[in-house]
């Protein structure tokens, strides 16, 4: 820690004494008209490296802090669509300051569909509502993966489920080059297996469906996608590697990657197999995050890719899995309900082990008009997924429960056992076309869906009743064969009646058909067999749901703002027929009308995006909900429908806002959200004293719950130093309604969750980055009978990296987190710490690194959770300490050069170009 610290203040000492000057100036064209959004960079006159980029105001002006390092001479680079790219060798000033005065740009003679910057891009380019990233300004790892890049980047944060947001809020899918990869919508195949250093620029942009990218239409999600643009090199280029690890306690990894990139094709075969927890690719040096249970896996695929998503395309992919999960658990848990207070201890495993193959086709087919100036076209699309799993698995459970007082009152075991099987085919057909002037189109798509399913288990459950002194034993098996098909047919025009009005009508239709054989035979203690036929639990059923909406939206543009409105009415059907058990038979036809409406705002230049949503959506009853009859497959939970249920309605209120003031390098984000449920269905269970349930279901009003968030960002670049600086505030407030025993009561939840980050690169010698949050939660009740809740959760995250020598590398990742209600018996925080010291050999084309996992044995498997009927510590078997070698061998090229060269290995590698479009 101290050499760290005295490396850190040495790096940080030497921009004290670096040439530093504040550039400003005007850029307009040359009809004196000024240019808002312009790239403005500096560039280092010895190898063109960006020292300092700014973006112009809407008065077109600029003001640059940079630092020119021992330079005498910078490049001065100005770039915007539309207009030539501006160059100007100038000298360092020696005064603090360089007044640029005005700088006209010339029109381009020619319509690029992007700026062409000479030599290498900024960091950061906005593009109206796309922020790009060029990622060779951003360091990581000569092992590192695309998931890596992604976490160096301002505002991008990946969480421990492997949720991805950009400043609060959800990326909702993935690609690469414009396309999915291996099918893929979240992408996890190519974060987790495509080198970060094949990657040219990251683009940030909100999330469109297929449809709307193909016709033009503004994007209407409230959330983003990612774009990672692969490093063409004149448009061919192959790459990948090979990869092994092996550990203390036998623990293994090995996978192989090979990529090819030809003009517009992508291919792709990518293979693994691990001990050490990951459903796929290689792990050079694990996150500090908790990994539950022992699992085993093997993985292997391929993707072939030709055209992007403007043009003619086909995809096609398969993917095999393989794991062996093995789970174990402990816990103990205090229960609250109004006339009686219990504590429970268990213990429970379980295992599972599976095998599933996926295979996919994805084609689109553009007609184009034989006029090259018409904007008429036509797409068809045809999407095809099948997948075939089976699997094993089986889980053991113990339970003892005693009075607060310390009696027994109940011991309860189960084993279960089961085999299964299950087909699904979807395809979906699609056509658009495009009319008029190039901004009406119609869409028609119809969607067939089928799957098949089958399932073996045998059961057996044992529930000693101490109060009653009575035991009670449940030993069956089932055979379970299901089907169901799903066809569903969307249509919508859209038509401009007149200028900036546009009329949507929407038709929509879906039936829904499933059959399914359920037999449970229990244990005859007189034969010895499985023989006695469960005429109650037994089912032969057909299932019938018919759904019909029309909807009409209405759309009109004023200047920079759309308003919206749309309303529609539908139909759903349902008739459930049972030929063992006449009592659920049951139909049910629901009518209902939603409404939605919309005010968007959005600047010229797409920096500053502000919406304003209502919506309502209507949630069914499910059929086991609606069925007035006893469901007793758990002997000490029984459930019953209620057939006059009513359906959900929800009317949710929505505000997001956006700001990207690219003349302060900032980024500012937020939203708040109301959600209000109308008869919302619920659980109204009743434990006696034996701890035996009884549930059904009812309607309640005066369930609502509130949320936000704030979001700031900001980022610092000169030639050697990259700083980035986030800070978040979250924030909700839940009011749940419960029945518990007859009572119903109201919870309460407040939770605030202030965060910050901080990430800072120097040089190739050194990055390092620090997270920390806390959150709170309090929760109080309506009634006497519980009492309430608070208690906070902190986490710290520090990583760094640090390049000495000529090609070693030590690499830390630490994290502290602490629960501060977690039981005695439990430890309430944990520090978790991994490391990993590797070399890069042979001209970087190969890296051997050794890991630490959990250096110091202190990570743990501690969980609390906290309801309005319990508190809940949890402990669960995790990846346990290891230290492992790892070796890894890249190989690949772009335009005949090799691509793992050491001066791409992180920083200033060479970009695209790259500008505000």
């Amino acid at each position: 820690m101290k050499n760290f610290i005295i490396l850190s203040v040495l790096l940080f000492s030497t921009t004290l004494f670096a040439q530093k000057f504040t550039a400003e100036g005007i850029v307009k064209d040359q009809s004196d008209f000024v240019l808002e959004g312009a790239t403005v960079y500096f560039q280092s006159i010895k190898d063109s490296v960006p020292i300092a980029y700014g973006i112009t105001n809407k008065n077109g002006e600029f003001s640059i802090n940079v630092n020119a390092e021992e330079d005498t001479k910078t490049i001065f680079n100005i770039a915007y669509l539309g207009y030539k790219p501006y160059k100007k060798d100038i000298d360092v000033p020696a005064a603090d300051d360089l007044k640029m005065g005005i700088i006209a740009l010339e029109d381009q003679a020619e319509s690029l569909n992007a700026v062409s910057i000479i030599t290498r891009a900024p960091p950061v380019v906005i593009k109206k509502d796309t922020i790009e990233y060029n990622a060779d300004s951003f360091k990581t790892l000569p092992n590192d993966k695309a998931e890596d890049l992604l976490k160096k980047l301002p505002g991008i944060e990946i969480d421990l489920d492997g949720n991805i947001t950009y400043n609060g809020v959800e990326v909702e899918a993935i690609n690469v080059d414009g396309m999915s990869f291996f099918g893929e919508k979240k992408g996890e195949i190519a974060l987790k297996n495509l080198p970060s250093n094949v990657v040219s620029k990251v683009q940030v942009t909100d999330y469109k469906t297929n449809m709307q990218k193909f016709t033009g239409e503004e994007s209407d999600s409230g959330t983003k996608e990612i774009n990672l643009k692969i490093k063409k090199g004149k448009n061919r280029g192959s790459f990948g590697d090979v990869k092994a690890g092996y550990g203390t306690d036998d623990k293994y990894q090995a996978n192989a990657n090979i990529f090819q990139v030809i003009d517009g094709k992508q291919l792709g075969v990518i293979g693994g197999t691990n001990n050490i927890n990951m459903s796929r690719g290689f792990n050079a040096l694990p996150d500090t995050d908790t990994s539950t249970g022992d699992m085993k896996s093997d993985f292997v695929g391929a993707n072939y890719t030709k055209g992007k998503w403007n043009e003619t395309r086909v995809n096609g992919n398969y993917k095999y899995s393989a794991q062996n999960n093995d789970k174990a658990q402990k816990s103990y848990t205090q229960n609250f309900l109004p006339d009686l207070n219990y504590n429970t201890n268990s213990e429970s495993t379980s295992f599972n082990d599976s095998e599933k193959h996926q295979a996919g086709a994805d084609l689109k087919f553009i007609i184009k008009p034989k006029n090259k100036l018409s904007k008429k076209r036509v797409q068809l699309s045809n999407e095809i997924d099948f997948n075939t799993s089976s699997s094993d698995s089986g889980s053991t459970s113990l339970k003892t429960s005693e009075s607060t007082d310390g009696d027994l009152i109940s011991d309860y075991s189960s084993q279960n056992q089961s085999t299964s099987s299950s087909y699904n085919l979807n395809n979906e057909f699609r056509v658009t076309t495009i009319t008029g002037q190039g901004r009406d189109y119609l869409n028609i798509s119809l969607d067939t869906d089928f799957s098949k399913g089958m399932t073996d288990s045998e059961k057996f459950s044992e529930n000693i009743l101490y109060n009653r002194n009575e035991t009670v034993t449940q030993n069956q098996i089932t055979n379970n064969d299901n089907n169901s098909s799903n066809i569903r047919l969307n249509a919508l025009w859209s038509k401009e009646l007149f200028t900036d009005f546009r009329i949507m009508p929407r038709y929509y239709v879906a039936v829904n058909a499933q059959n399914n054989e359920k037999y449970v035979y229990d244990y005859n203690d007189v034969s010895e067999e499985f023989d006695d036929f469960n005429d109650i639990l037994s089912s032969e059923s057909n299932y019938t749901t018919t759904t019909v909406r029309p909807a009409l939206k209405l759309r009109y543009e004023f200047k920079d703002f759309r308003f919206e409105v749309e309303g529609g009415y539908t139909n759903t059907y349902r008739n459930y027929r049972d030929r063992l058990v006449v009592a659920r038979d049951f139909k049910a036809d629901f009518e209902y009308a939603t409404y939605s409406a919309r005010i968007r705002y959005r600047d010229k230049n797409g920096y500053k995006n502000i919406n304003l949503r209502y919506s309502q959506g209507i949630d069914l009853p499910s059929v086991s909900q609606l069925q007035p009859v006893e469901d007793v497959s758990d002997i000490t939970h029984i459930r019953v429908g209620n057939p006059f249920l009513k359906p959900e309605l929800s009317h949710n209120l929505r505000f997001d806002y956006q700001n990207n003031l690219a003349f302060h390098n900032i980024n500012i984000t937020g939203n708040a959200r109301a959600d209000f449920v109308q008869d919302k269905i619920i659980n109204s269970t009743t434990t006696d004293a034996d701890l035996n349930k009884f549930t059904t279901y009812s309607n309640t009003n005066g369930d609502y719950s509130l949320s936000g968030n704030v979001a700031f960002s900001k980022s610092y670049f000169s030639k050697k130093t990259n700083i980035n600086l986030n800070v978040r505030l979250n924030g909700s407030y839940k009011n749940n309604i419960t029945e518990q025993n007859g009572i119903k009561f109201t919870a309460k939840t407040t939770n605030i969750r202030p965060s910050v980050s901080f990430k800072y690169s120097y040089d190739q010698k050194l990055d390092f980055s620090a997270a920390y949050s806390y959150s709170t939660t309090e929760s109080i009740f309506d009634t006497d009978v519980f009492n309430g809740n608070d208690f906070f959760v902190q986490n710290l995250d520090f990583e760094a990296s640090i390049f000495f020598l000529k090609n070693v590398f030590l690499t830390n990742k630490v994290s502290y987190r602490y629960n501060s209600t977690v039981g005695d018996e439990f430890d309430g925080d944990a520090v978790f710490w991994n490391a990993g010291l590797g070399i890069e050999l042979w001209d970087n084309q190969a890296t051997l690194t050794l890991v630490g996992y959990d250096m110091l044995g202190k990570n743990n498997g501690y969980r609390r959770s906290v309801t309005e009927t319990y508190i809940q510590d949890v402990e669960n078997k995790i990846l346990e300490q290891y230290f492992m070698l790892n070796f890894t061998y890249k190989f690949g090229s772009f335009a005949g050069q090799k691509m793992n060269v050491r001066g791409n290995r992180g920083g200033r590698g060479s970009g695209g170009g790259g500008g505000r479009g």
